[in-house]
């Protein structure tokens, strides 16, 4: 809660510092996050599955100059370098919020709100950037980031068949037992928020693989960035080359 923001403040000051000298957050008018201060750039929210695509989202969307919010929480079974795409100090906050695995909610929704919208705020802050950030738990934070973010915030849902998305999750051993009620759960989720809000997008992981240059330049429209070609291509030879999705 105010402890981790007050981290979050610390990490984007020393940002700050190091690209100007002298720079603090107080000094930055957009810090307070008052409509008619905020940038006028895009808010971008990736939602999903475990394993159904939306790290390879994510990180088309890093590649095309959307800040993702790093630095990046990076883990694998055997400690070797894993990037989820996925802010380090927000997965953590978000696992304090929704216990894995059961994913019951053990924070108030007005906490979890004030935090997304002080992350999205400092974020803005940092960079002359579209800000976002991805992780699978954010697919059940659906009416906290229309809350946080307002309601312009771009909802990209990285789609994949459930029982993909099931068996994916097996395959990394994270959650032995719990695979197919956690991802029905984060489904469910989805679905509702979809059926209320009417808003989201989704970006089927089929179509990802089959054409990551349509897919590309997709993502750059939602996000409202007019990407150059190298950065297209950038974000497209991020799918060609990953060899874990």
């Amino acid at each position: 809660p105010a402890e981790s923001v007050q981290r979050i403040v610390d990490r984007i000051e020393q940002t700050l510092a190091s690209n100007t000298g002298q720079l603090r957050i107080g000094d930055v008018s957009c810090a307070s996050g008052r409509p008619s201060e905020r940038p006028s750039r895009k808010r971008v929210a990736v939602l999903g599955l475990y394993n159904s695509g939306s790290t390879a989202v994510a990180g088309m969307l890093h590649r095309l100059g959307v800040n993702m919010g790093a630095p990046f929480w990076q883990e694998n079974a055997d400690n070797s370098p894993r990037n989820f795409y996925e802010p380090s100090d927000l997965a953590w906050q978000l696992r304090t919020w929704w216990n894995e695995p059961r994913l019951a909610t053990q924070a108030p929704a007005g906490q979890r709100i004030e935090f997304l919208r002080q992350w999205i705020v400092l974020q803005e802050c940092a960079r002359p950037s579209p800000a976002g950030a991805k992780h699978p738990l954010l697919s059940l934070c659906g009416e906290d980031l229309l809350a946080a973010w307002g309601d312009d915030v771009v909802f990209i849902w990285s789609w994949r068949p459930l029982a993909e998305s099931i068996a994916g999750l097996k395959r990394r051993g994270w959650f032995p037992g719990m695979e197919e009620a956690m991802q029905t759960k984060l489904w469910e989720s989805l679905g509702e928020f979809e059926s209320r809000a009417g808003r989201i997008e989704r970006i089927d992981w089929r179509e990802v693989q089959a054409d990551p240059v349509g897919t590309a330049q997709r993502l750059a429209d939602l996000a409202g960035l007019a990407a150059s070609p190298s950065y297209v291509d950038a974000a497209a030879q991020f799918i060609r080359t990953d060899k874990e999705k």
